[in-house]
């Protein structure tokens, strides 16, 4: 039975192929970095990139600003840095280092929308996209990036097909969380959309 929620990545993901993506694989992830939904039993993507290419079969290229002919592409699997609030030059820490992030979530989600625009550009008609989000807290504020995703993405175009949540028994707690005002994040959404 294929449900809604799930403590493991491969498990929704096997199960959003085997609903929306008749190939059997994605035809592109555009954040690829190391592959890490990949190392299971999920088959690679037929194309990969990233803005910072970890192999010599990576292409090269920003999320926003991908190197694919208009309706090109079947499916895309999307996981993009959900992290903000760096006060140096360059991101920090072993996630800001690992992953890339924003300096304030308004950043991150500015990003997001030129990356749904684009996704939208190169999908095919009823091309299905996949954007995993987590929703966080950046300056005290909630920012609930599922919601903003679904909208932005209704904008444009996509018809919002599915909601795939991941559980996790754990989460990293960073140096300056000790006081806690919210409740600690312990999903991240896997949101299914189809380009009408």
């Amino acid at each position: 039975m294929i449900k809604s929620i799930s403590y493991n990545n491969d498990e929704i993901l096997k199960w959003i192929i085997d609903l929306y993506v008749p190939e059997g694989q994605f035809h592109l992830d555009p954040t690829y970095s190391k592959g890490q939904f990949y190392k299971g039993t999920i088959p690679q993507p037929k194309i990969k990139s990233d803005l910072y290419p970890k192999a010599d079969d990576i292409i090269k290229a920003d999320a926003a600003d991908l190197p694919f002919d208009n309706n090109s592409i079947s499916s895309i699997m999307f996981d993009p840095p959900f992290l903000a609030g760096y006060y140096k030059d360059k991101p920090t820490g072993i996630m800001g280092n690992r992953f890339h992030g924003f300096r304030k979530m308004e950043d991150c989600w500015a990003w997001y929308d030129k990356c749904l625009i684009e996704a939208h550009r190169i999908l095919k008609k009823k091309g299905v996209l996949v954007f995993k989000c987590q929703d966080t807290i950046n300056s005290g504020k909630q920012f609930w990036s599922h919601t903003f995703i679904q909208n932005k993405a209704e904008e444009l175009g996509f018809y919002q097909k599915d909601l795939f949540i991941l559980l996790a028994k754990s989460r990293m707690v960073g140096h300056n969380h000790k006081i806690q005002k919210h409740s600690r994040k312990f999903h991240s959404y896997f949101v299914v959309l189809i380009k009408k």
